[in-house]
């Protein structure tokens, strides 16, 4: 279904960028190291050619984990830094805490001291903006370090409809009402009032 959606975009279209790495995260599904190593350099080239932050972000995030995946601790964080930063100055604090999450099991036990302190922090971010999942993932990876984490339960999680969490999760991805509603066979009129809750929410 990706490839064909890729095939309808046009080439420099930033819809693209969301459609590679959802691409990106199938192939490392399925563990297929050099197709996730060429769509992660298509979603570097797409970034050049769009000149825009966000893709950029996600390039780099797509470089870092097929690096990990390979073994290269060194490379994959050099890639993560870098779309952490990205991240952090779009002040985009989801996105930013998923990529604290990856240098720290990329790292481990080869630097325990920072994955503790990148999974920390992590974990802290995901409990305030109500990320459950995502919150459980950063405390296992503490836990397997040797830490004691305990939740401290999601923060605002139940502030937000089901509708509007899945508004809030295509709204991080970087698309645009529009998208948003054609993705969710909802009207613009519909999902413009949703975005701005689920933005206030995030904030």
């Amino acid at each position: 279904m990706l490839t064909r959606r890729l095939r309808e975009v046009t080439e420099d279209c930033s819809e693209r960028g969301a459609l590679l790495e959802r691409l990106f995260e199938a192939e490392l599904g399925r563990s297929a190291r050099t197709r996730q190593m060429q769509v992660a350099h298509q979603l570097a080239d797409l970034a050049a050619r769009l000149r825009c932050d966000m893709v950029s972000a996600r390039a780099e995030r797509a470089l870092g984990r097929a690096l990990a995946a390979t073994g290269d601790g060194q490379g994959a964080r050099a890639h993560l830094e870098a779309a952490l930063a990205t991240f952090n100055r779009l002040e985009m604090a989801f996105e930013a805490g998923r990529v604290r999450v990856l240098p720290a099991e990329a790292v481990g036990g080869a630097d325990r001291e920072s994955a503790v302190a990148e999974a920390r922090s992590a974990c802290a971010t995901f409990e305030r903006l109500g990320a459950a999942r995502e919150a459980d993932r950063a405390a296992a990876l503490l836990r397997s370090l040797g830490v004691k984490a305990a939740r401290g339960g999601s923060i605002g999680v139940d502030v937000l409809t089901r509708r509007e969490r899945e508004v809030l999760v295509l709204v991080g991805e970087g698309l645009s009402n529009r998208q948003i509603a054609e993705r969710l066979f909802l009207s613009r009129k519909r999902v413009e009032p949703m975005s701005t809750t689920c933005c206030r929410s995030w904030a």
